[in-house]
Formats: C-alpha cells, structure tokens, sequence
C-alpha cells in the first residue's frame, strides 16, 4: 500500500534539522521550546507546499496540447511515448479557461483525489452485473484497513468524454489497475481509485471514461438530490443475468452487453421478441 505522504513530514523535519550539517550546529544553539516551534513551522510550511510542488507547471501550450517543458522544467525534450499519456486528459492539469464552467465536483474518501466535470449529464449511465464489476467494486475504506473488501452487487458507471474530466492534481494520489493483463502498470482499459483509501474512482477506456458517481459531492438538499436523479439516471442494466440481486425497476435488461444480447425482464426470463 502507498503511504500517505503527510505521515511522513515529522520525520523528514528532524532528519532535515538534526543531521544536515550547518542546520544542526545551529539548532542545537536555541532553546528547548524555539527548536520545537521551528519545526513546527517547518511541518506546516512543507505541508503547505506538498500538494504542488511535483505538479508539472504548464503553459498556455501545454493546455493546448503541447508538450510540458516551458516553465518548471530543465529540459525541452520530448517526452517519452509511455509518459505522454499523463499530459491528456483526463489527466491534463488545466486552466480554468481552458476547461470550462464546472458542473459536477468530485472526490475519493481520504481528499487526496479531486476532480471536475464540465457537462451536467453524462453520456449514458448503466448498472452493470458482471462478475467483475461485483468483484472489484469493492469499499476502499475496509481495503485499507486490511480487510480485504467487499464486493458490490453491481457497478454504477456514468460515461463521461475523457476531454470532460480534469484531476486537480495530474496523476499524483492516483493508483492504476489493468484487470485484463493482471498489472498495475498503466494499461487501458484501467481501473482508477486512490493510491491511498483505495476509493475506485472510474474505469478508463480507449475514448471515454466510466466514472463512478458515487464519489460526485451532491450536496444535502432535496433540491439537489433530484438533480442528481434526474442526470445520472441510468438507461438500462447490463449483465442482468449475472446478477446477484433482481432489481424491479422497469428498465430494459440485457444478459450480455445491451444491444448484443438477449433482452431479460425483472426477474431475468428471457423477453419474447416483438
């Protein structure tokens, strides 16, 4: 499991302070509670600068398309074919302007994950049955406790354009998981959640991106509710014959992939052409 990194900023003050050379001649000159004041604010002023200080500044270019390497880098060489990936959304750091008004705001258990959407209504929304859906749409609260997950009866997917999502912090916090080859290298189709609270956060595809809405700050009032009823509405189930609940809800079912497969009713018997 990847640490998280704040865990670690009370030990690296006092490595910093007591065992860099002109440091510690220096720190063990003042007081008990000076030294104990100055790393604290050590702490608190590297804590501040964490969340940005690897993240890859970015020109008006960079936006657009172009390669990083204008500001906040030593070199303008191309970047690697298996790097460029992480300079395309969904993970391209961009502007405001760039992105557009934002619709929906997201994030993973823990807050190390955020993101945005800029359209209201995804381009579809299913429930999926599939076996690896229930699976490995797990609680990523119990994975990092040791628990080991649980399953979860079907997965809630929304697809959204890739071109429509932007992590507010790149590909940093964020952990890859290819279920077809078994790696945890970057591989699409993906499987994206949190490095650290293990939150899945959306599977990646080759042109779009099925993201959970689950992890979507909707808001407590009523008003709001309904707004996320009436965008995130999904059409039809998926898979319904893999299901392990049977959920009455009117919507057409398919036992494979819908427009592929037969078309179920409720209870998962076969629908008798038209």
């Amino acid at each position: 499991m990847t640490s998280c990194p704040y865990i670690h900023l009370k030990k690296s003050a006092d490595e910093f302070i007591h065992y860099h050379p002109y440091t510690s001649m220096l720190f063990k000159q003042f007081p008990r509670t000076t030294r104990s004041r100055l790393s604290s604010t050590y702490i608190h002023i590297i804590s501040r600068l964490l969340p940005y200080s690897h993240t890859p500044r970015m020109t008006t270019k960079d936006v657009c398309g172009a390669a990083p390497g204008s500001q906040g880098h030593a070199t303008h060489k191309p970047l690697p074919k298996e790097e460029a990936w992480k300079y395309r959304p969904p993970y391209l750091i961009q502007t405001p302007e760039a992105f557009g008004e934002i619709k929906w705001r997201g994030k993973c258990h823990c807050g190390q994950i955020s993101y945005s959407l800029n359209l209201e209504k995804p381009l579809n929304a299913k429930f999926c049955h599939c076996r690896g859906c229930q699976l490995m749409h797990v609680e990523g609260s119990l994975l990092t406790a040791g628990g080991g997950g649980a399953g979860a009866p079907f997965q809630w997917a929304a697809i959204f354009p890739k071109s429509s999502i932007t992590f507010d912090r790149g590909v940093r916090g964020l952990e890859f998981y290819c279920s077809s080859h078994y790696t945890r290298e970057y591989e699409v189709p993906a499987k994206v959640s949190c490095s650290y609270c293990r939150t899945p956060i959306m599977d990646e595809g080759r042109n779009v991106c099925l993201l959970f809405p689950e992890s979507i700050e909707f808001g407590e009032e009523e008003e709001e509710g309904e707004r996320v009823k009436r965008c995130f509405e999904v059409s039809s189930h998926i898979f319904y014959s893999k299901r392990v609940v049977e959920i009455p809800d009117g919507k057409p079912k398919w036992a494979g992939m819908d427009e592929a497969s037969e078309l179920l009713d409720d209870y998962g018997n076969v629908k008798p052409e038209d």
